[in-house]
């Protein structure tokens, strides 16, 4: 599989957004920084799963540095999905995700890495 991030992978619907933060049938992790919202849902996409990054205006005021910490986060994200991808699959579903930034500051990418992987091994368990 290729690591790309193409456009059909981004969750853009409002409708699945609004569906994915109702209270009910969805997972929710934290692995600090990140918190991780799941659902499973029913949609026609060549990809398994959706997934959006969320930073708060009101932790990282500069629109320079949530788009950052964006940028790392979609990065890691591409870079790891694989797994996730080859889970889904052998169980023929699909999910939505949201990837939540928690902290008030920029950390270093390797961080925010070693936290996406550690959330997407336990989404798949």
């Amino acid at each position: 599989m290729k690591n790309t991030f193409c456009k059909e992978e981004r969750l853009c619907s409002k409708i699945l957004i609004d569906s994915l933060f109702e209270e009910k049938d969805k997972l929710k992790f934290t692995e600090y920084p990140w918190m991780l919202i799941a659902k499973e849902v029913e949609m026609d996409s060549n990809y398994p799963a959706q997934v959006m990054f969320s930073v708060s205006k009101r932790k990282i005021k500069l629109a320079v540095n949530r788009n950052k910490v964006k940028r790392k986060g979609k990065e890691a994200y591409r870079l790891n999905k694989s797994s996730l991808y080859d889970w889904l699959e052998k169980r023929n579903k699909k999910l939505i995700l949201c990837f939540i930034y928690l902290e008030k500051k920029p950390l270093p990418y390797s961080l925010l890495e070693e936290k996406i992987i550690v959330l997407l091994s336990r989404l798949t368990k």
